[in-house]
């Protein structure tokens, strides 16, 4: 009898030790709304959210304190405006890095992020801008003798 007793006590005390461990190291809360999202950030404690701005979906996954910044992972879920070129970042993801204790979008400063849909997105405004320089070629030239 006092065998099964250790041995229910030891099972469950595994059990206890397991969830601690789990909630502790593992668990990401899953937030409905900015707000609830927005105060995980503040703390930088794990949380994910999707993000369903008007130009597109977003998911922010919070990672963690990381060298004295909070680290969210960026991904692209869906775009809703925007040309075929720019759908191609859907499904990629970036790391990005904020101060713990602001509230701002992960996005919103490149030069904290880097990852797949970074470097894509980079490349897609060089592209644009390289086209707008090709495009008006002429009037920049005439612009930039004008100067001289």
């Amino acid at each position: 009898m006092v065998k099964k007793v250790v041995i229910i006590l030891s099972a469950v005390i595994v059990v206890v030790v397991i969830l601690a461990l789990y909630f502790t190291f593992s668990y990401t809360k899953s937030c409905k709304d900015a707000s609830c999202f927005n105060s995980a950030l503040t703390k930088c404690s794990k949380a994910s959210y999707i993000n369903e701005a008007e130009d597109a979906s977003w998911f922010y996954s919070i990672k963690g304190k990381h060298s004295g910044e909070c680290e969210i992972e960026v991904e692209l879920l869906q775009l809703k405006q925007g040309t075929n070129v720019i759908a191609g970042l859907e499904g990629e993801s970036m790391l990005c890095y904020t101060p713990i204790g602001v509230i701002t979008s992960p996005q919103a400063n490149l030069d904290k992020c880097h990852g797949l849909l970074k470097e894509d997105m980079q490349s897609l405004v060089i592209n644009k801008l390289h086209n707008y320089i090709v495009e008006n070629l002429g009037q920049i030239s005439g612009e930039l003798t004008k100067a001289i």
